[in-house]
Parts: C-alpha cells; structure tokens; sequence
C-alpha cells in the first residue's frame, strides 16, 4: 500500500504567490548586455566628437567600479558577482556623465562612490543588484558635481577623434557655456549664443558631457531598448514630454525655446538610462506613469525657475526617494475587486503588498 501523504509537507514545498504566473527567461545578465549595447551609440559619438581620450575616461571608471565591487564583497564575505554585469553599466553611465575635461582622479572617486557606497553598501540599508533606492551612477555623479564644482564650470568643444587628453596636458580646447546655462535661470527665448536645433540634435559644436551632447545617438539607444522590451517607453517619452511642457507655459508657447530645452542638458540621456532603472524607479504601472511625469514637470521647474542646469539629476533623485510612496499608492487592483490592495512599502515582496 501506499503511504498516506503529508499535506503540510507537500504545502512547505510550493511556492505561491500572486497571479498572473508568467515566467521571464531573459536573466539580469542578458538585460545587462542589452542595455550594454544600447550605450554603444552614444560611445562612438563621443569618441567620435571628443576624441579617444574617451576610451580612457570610461577605461577608469570601468576598472574603479569593478575593483570597488569586487572588493567590497570580497570585505563582506559575499559571493562576487561581476558576472551579471550590472558593475559594467554603472561604469559605462558614469564615465558617458563627465565632461571630456574632467580629471581621471575625480572619475575614480565617483566610480568608487557609485558602486562601493550606494549600490552596495546603500547607506547601510543592503545593497546589490535589484536592492537599490537611488540610481548609483545618476547619485555618484551629482555627488561629484556638489563637491567638485570647479571641474564642471568649463565645458570643452568637440574637437574630433585625433584630439588629445584635456585637464592639464594639452590646452588647446576651447571652453563653453552649455546651451542650457543660456536657456535657465528664468529665460523666456533662446539665447543668440544657443547651437541650431539640427546642431543640439546631432551633438555638432555642442559642449556638455560626453555621453550627452548627441541626442541622435541616444534616441537610437533608447528605440534598441524598446524593440527589446528592457524598458517601458512611456518613462522617457513621459519624462521628456513632462519638462518640454513646464518650458512651453513658461514661454508662452515658443516653439524653438521647448525644443532647445528637449535637446539640452542630459535630459534625453537620463531619461532614457537612468530614470528607467528597475530598482530605484516604480515598479507599478500606474506609478511608473506618475514617476515619468512627476520627475519632468520637476526637472522642468528646476531648470527654469530655479535656474538649476543639472535639474535632472536632483528631479530623479527625489523621484527614487519618493519612488517606494508612490507604489504604496497606485498598486494595481487585484482582479474581481473594486479595490486597491492595501498599501505598503515593501518593496522587496514580490506582490508589492501585505
């Protein structure tokens, strides 16, 4: 005869959880790859505009940022997890946000920063892949921008592929106001000394950082990402749209003042790579809406109102913080019933509720 079953035993080894039960074979490592790829564009633009010292700058903050990974789980005693390639994205954001002219050293230290303290240790909270609150890349930059300013005032012109090292070795670059210094600080029309809209688009004559002066490089990067299902086009579109519009009322409806402001600044690249990041944007889709469209309109204000170039940076930031709240908010109703679930902050379960 058989033996009787144990209910208790066979219910401790299922695993249950919310439907609908889809299962995903992409891996974080081939979302990685994708993403990866999808930064190819902007890389060959800005060697292409800024010279091969470019593949110096992102040699830094690759090799930093594998360097701090690893040796921070080595410390801790965690298993190394270089191969999912999420260390190889944060370096390659991190050296594509600084300006050609950007010390080594300060490259470094904010590799250092952006995977050793936020995306690992996360302000003593547990880090790691998937388990950040703030995008490490997008933070470690704004951090380096706050405490090492004067490495930011100038921004050098493109000068071609055959362009030397800049900061110290070479001076013959030509430093510049961004467009967007000419477009803040309340400004209601477009600056004599702003590039052609055709010029901002494609990154021709156009200082800034070097991952961000080509807009048409991003654009291709972000239809890659899309085609591939890595990221949900209504956060860039939303995001971009958002801060378009708070420059369109501040205008008065200007036409060539709202697209300088699409073009300008590393609106188009933060949309794109880093407002969409998994686990530091919402989660939910309705939150995922509002995160987009909050995050623009704050840009927007900042940009212009405040008179903030680098807005961006602190609109995400205050979006990662605020991300958690907004999920708790606009979970999506469960099926057969007329009510959200009920709110919480755990951000780690997998349904997103209690």
């Amino acid at each position: 005869m058989a033996g009787t079953i144990n209910m208790n035993d066979v219910e401790s080894k299922l695993q249950t959880g919310p439907s609908p039960h889809i299962r995903n074979p992409r891996t974080s490592k081939q979302v990685m790859t994708e993403v990866i790829i999808a930064l190819i564009p902007p890389i060959i633009a800005a060697v292409y505009f800024f010279g091969w010292w470019v593949f110096v700058q992102l040699g830094v903050a690759l090799l930093v940022s594998v360097l701090s990974e690893y040796g921070y789980q080595k410390l801790t005693y965690q298993k190394v997890t270089l191969h999912d390639r999420s260390v190889y994205v944060t370096g390659l954001l991190l050296g594509l946000s600084f300006p050609i002219s950007a010390p080594l050293w300060v490259v470094a230290v904010a590799a250092f920063i952006a995977v050793f303290i936020i995306k690992h240790w996360n302000f003593g909270l547990g880090g790691g892949l998937g388990k950040n609150y703030l995008n490490p890349a997008l933070t470690a930059r704004v951090i380096a921008k706050v405490f090492f300013t004067p490495f930011f005032a100038n921004w050098v012109l493109p000068k071609g592929f055959f362009a030397g090292p800049y900061g110290g070795y070479h001076v013959d670059y030509v430093t510049t106001a961004t467009p967007l210094e000419y477009l803040s600080r309340g400004a209601t029309e477009v600056a004599e000394a702003v590039p052609e809209l055709w010029e901002m688009f494609l990154g021709v004559n156009m200082g800034g950082n070097i991952g961000e002066t080509s807009k048409l490089a991003i654009l291709i990067g972000m239809i890659y990402l899309i085609v591939r299902r890595v990221i949900n086009p209504k956060i860039p579109i939303l995001f971009i749209l958002s801060t378009v519009t708070v420059a369109c009322f501040w205008s008065g409806f200007n036409l060539e003042y709202m697209m300088a402001h699409a073009l300008s600044g590393t609106l188009f690249f933060a949309a794109t790579y880093m407002a969409t990041d998994y686990s530091s944007g919402a989660l939910t889709p309705d939150g995922k809406t509002v995160f987009a469209i909050a995050g623009g309109l704050l840009t927007g204000i900042l940009r212009i109102a405040v008179g903030f170039p680098g807005a961006i940076g602190i609109a995400i930031i205050m979006m990662n913080i605020a991300a958690p709240f907004i999920d708790s908010w606009f979970l999506p109703r469960i099926y057969g019933h007329k009510s959200r679930p009920e709110r919480s902050l755990n951000r780690q379960s997998t349904s997103l509720q209690k």
